[in-house]
């Protein structure tokens, strides 16, 4: 029944500011940006995966996260911050499962880091 693929929208109050989040700080692709219509999307590193944006009056940011994976949460949230990217609160360690980090995009919708701490 289901295709492969995934798609996340976010309802934003700037797209200009939100494309240069997504695409110019965490290094998406940019697929689809339409400024008069207020949408856009990026594709993500993840096959299949994309995230999509409309312009809406009243944002109310997701506090559900988008999760991504890294090889190295410490060195990915080093690179991050240093390009402006504000994180909230400390790494969060799950014993034996993961490492979590929280950061934000322009309209506060939670993000997540995730390293996966087991072999699979």
């Amino acid at each position: 029944m289901y295709r492969s693929g995934l798609t996340v929208w976010y309802s934003v109050s700037d797209l200009e500011q939100t494309m240069a989040f997504y695409s110019g700080k965490l290094g998406f692709e940019v697929i689809f940006h339409d400024a008069e219509s207020g949408m856009a999307m990026v594709s993500t590193n993840t096959k299949d995966c994309v995230i999509g944006f409309s312009v809406a009056d009243t944002v109310e940011p997701a506090t559900s996260s988008t999760v991504f994976e890294v090889w190295n949460i410490e060195e990915a949230i080093q690179l991050l911050k240093s390009i402006g990217v504000i994180f909230i609160g400390e790494v969060e360690l799950i014993p034996e499962l993961t490492k979590l980090a929280t950061f934000v995009d322009p309209d506060g919708h939670n993000l997540m880091l995730a390293e996966s701490l087991t072999d699979s």
